[in-house]
């Protein structure tokens, strides 16, 4: 019995002290799992806070400014270029359609204005689906997760992206009414062909404003996101029109359009614009422009400000500069049978190789409006994509006899009289420290005394030379810097004949201050900028400066217009233009340089023709005979809508007749007789002693110059 009551007794025992270990276990493996699920969910909070942390500020999330096209304008607010990171044009809610706005909601996010950021029913129901199905998996993101990643996130397929779209979803949300997330979204989202949000898209395709869009057409553009480049109207049309057609079914299903309107809308056809990109004619006054921008407001500015450009250029002078370079300069390579054409260079270029430098004869143009500065056409080489190398700003060249303009100004500024005489004959100068200085003639030749507007029609280098040396080269410097060359130029008497390094535009602009009766401008190229509120940034007004008395202009200019009515610039009037004008043309040595620098009233332009590498275009190729053609045709076309107007004499202008031979006041007897300009007070009293009796010609007879070959 003893035994029987022990032996219970032990397992009694047995037993408390097995459940007492299951206990413990059971104890141990609820402890276990306790500390693994929180072990997780810790490691999963502390994930989505380190997530989270990369995730922009909510200051930055509720100041978040899409990046917008800036637009550059011509003078008649044509457009004329763009710059952008993405091509973007934003509009508010209230300007898109709402057959647009329904047929995104209807098929991208149906529940968007119930939800907080996150759809949950279509979550489980996507989860369930894709589980269940062996189709294509559906998407979760509603529109809120769809501009947050299209926002801040980069499109890599990751939980860890997924999760930071959820989270930034709900900050979304947080910091914006639904309204502002759909206008977000709307301006936000990419439409293929580079055009980012509704507007950008409306232009692209439809060439419209969003407003305009019909119901088809705003169909079409909310079919395009999903995948804008599957779905391209221009490379699978019929793909594009199913989709279309099925947003708009969803609209009638959401009993946002009546049945007839469904029908209608879809039996009408894409009606899809052509593809198309914007033609860059003036692509190297944009890009002046782009560098300014960037230099005065920064890269973000340029590529994400939505700003606009109000330029000066005028996209009529524009065309009609590039068509008068290329005319003239393709022509030259014709007729002269230049081994390195531009259509030569054209045809070496395959798509799989890199072209070399191009080699071609180049030119360069600009136009400024002398009164005020403001540039109004620009071409710095024959094709900006093969070279972006700007000759009217950046290239420094010799202007040859072109720079003889500020030797003939600084001497009637300073007294010298166009009546003057001065001997064309040789002439040798001491030079301290220097081999004395020899100049030459163009054509080796010797006029004898002539006048000194005969001596700048015809270009005559020797009595340019005797004109600096009577002056000094540091008087002739010091007005060429002031009337607009901004080099600092080397004061030898070689400088009468341009042997220091200049640009194009510095050259049309100190011509210009003849023409602007002695007011220097600055040149222009940017008349207004707007920011994306349309409110002003910067405007600019013309700045003008006297430099000249408008006496010495006006008697330059008309000093100039003997080059072109006679002298070395004829060829204007060969080719057609017929207006007032003034100009000089311009070669250097060895013939590697031609200029033509003029100016009418209302216009100035400058013509520079050359090889990058410096050398000769052809023997014989002058400014008169290459460059000035260019000038001719430009101002031509140019100047058709402008008033035809002569130059108008300023007070204390006379005219008198004189001698051409003598520079005196003409007698009844002298044979060569001009009516000549004059400060009032400076003209000529001393009449004519030389001619006592009438003459049939004389030994002193200038020769015909109309057309002369000169510099």
């Amino acid at each position: 019995m003893i035994a029987t009551v022990r032996l219970l007794d032990r397992e009694h025992k047995l037993s408390r002290i097995k459940q007492v270990a299951n206990y413990n276990r059971l104890h141990i493996f609820i402890l276990v799992v306790v500390i693994t699920i929180s072990s997780v969910f810790g490691i999963l909070i502390a994930g989505i806070f380190r997530l989270k942390s990369d995730l922009p500020s909510p200051a930055a999330i509720q100041n978040f400014q899409p990046a917008s096209t800036v637009k550059v304008y011509d003078c008649k607010n044509r457009l004329i270029g763009e710059f952008y990171e993405q091509r973007r044009i934003p509009v508010s809610l209230d300007q898109i359609p709402k057959y647009l706005k329904d047929a995104i909601i209807a098929v991208e996010d149906k529940r968007f204005y119930s939800h907080w950021g996150l759809d949950l029913i279509r979550l489980f129901g996507a989860i369930f689906y894709n589980i269940t199905s062996l189709r294509t998996p559906r998407g979760t993101s509603t529109i809120t997760q769809q501009l947050a990643r299209n926002m801040f996130l980069n499109q890599e397929r990751s939980i860890a992206r997924k999760i930071k779209e959820a989270l930034l979803a709900l900050q979304l949300e947080r910091s914006y009414s639904k309204d502002e997330i759909l206008e977000l979204y709307l301006n936000q989202v990419y439409f293929g062909q580079g055009v980012y949000g509704v507007e950008a898209a409306a232009n692209t395709y439809f060439d419209k404003h969003v407003w305009e869009l019909t119901l088809p057409e705003c169909a079409t553009i909310a079919a395009l996101p999903k995948a804008p480049e599957y779905y391209s109207p221009y490379t699978n049309p019929s793909g594009l029109l199913k989709r279309r057609n099925f947003f708009v079914s969803m609209l009638y299903r959401h009993n946002k359009i009546s049945k007839n309107e469904m029908v209608e809308a879809i039996a009408t056809p894409l009606n899809v614009v052509p593809k198309r990109t914007l033609k860059n004619e003036a692509p190297y006054f944009v890009e002046e422009v782009r560098k300014y921008l960037e230099e005065r407001y920064g890269y973000d500015f340029i590529n994400r400000s939505g700003a606009k450009i109000y330029t000066t250029l005028d996209l009529d002078m524009q065309r009609s500069a590039n068509r008068a370079v290329e005319e003239i300069l393709s022509e030259i390579e014709r007729n002269y049978k230049l081994k390195n054409s531009k259509a030569r260079y054209d045809s070496l270029i395959t798509y799989d190789s890199t072209p070399p430098p191009p080699n071609y004869l180049q030119g360069a143009l600009v136009a400024i409006d002398p009164k005020t500065g403001f540039i109004k056409a620009m071409v710095g080489g024959r094709d900006f994509k093969q070279s972006p190398f700007n000759r009217v700003t950046q290239a420094k060249r010799q202007a040859g006899s072109a720079f003889k303009v500020f030797v003939f100004t600084a001497a009637i500024e300073n007294g010298f009289l166009p009546s003057d005489l001065e001997l064309d004959e040789p002439v040798t100068l001491p030079v301290p420290g220097q081999p004395p200085y020899t100049p030459a003639n163009f054509d080796y030749k010797f006029l004898g005394p002539m006048t000194l507007r005969k001596a700048l029609a015809l270009s005559r280098n020797i009595v340019a030379v005797r004109l600096i040396s009577r002056l000094g080269p540091e008087i002739v410097a010091r007005y060429a810097n002031l009337m607009g060359i901004e080099e600092k130029l080397r004061p030898f008497y070689s400088l009468a004949l341009g042997s220091s390094e200049v640009t194009l535009l510095q050259m049309t602009r100190a011509f210009s201050v003849l023409a602007n009766e002695g007011n220097r401008v600055t040149p222009l190229m940017i008349t207004k900028i707007v920011d994306a509120n349309n409110q002003v940034i910067e405007e600019n007004v013309p700045e003008i400066q006297p430099i000249l008395s408008p006496q010495t202009a006006y008697i330059m200019t008309e000093m100039l217009k003997s080059v072109i009515d006679e002298g070395t610039g004829y060829a204007i009037r060969l080719y057609g233009f017929d207006r007032p004008a003034a100009g000089k043309t311009g070669t250097t040595d060895d013939y590697t340089d031609a200029w033509f620098i003029g100016f009418t009233p209302n216009l100035a332009c400058g013509v520079w023709v050359g090889y990058d590498q410096k050398k000769t275009i052809f023997k014989g190729a002058t400014g008169g005979g290459v460059a000035a053609p260019i000038w001719a045709l430009f101002m031509k076309e140019a100047t058709a809508s402008l008033p035809n107007e002569d130059f108008v004499a300023c007070e204390s202008i006379v005219w008198v007749k004189i001698c051409e031979m003598t520079g005196l006041r003409a007698s009844a007897f002298c044979p060569k007789v001009r009516t000549e300009v004059f400060k009032l007070g400076t003209e000529p009293k001393e009449e004519c002693t030389v001619h006592r009796f009438r003459t049939h010609g004389s030994d002193f007879d200038l020769p015909d110059i109309r057309g002369y070959p000169g510099f």
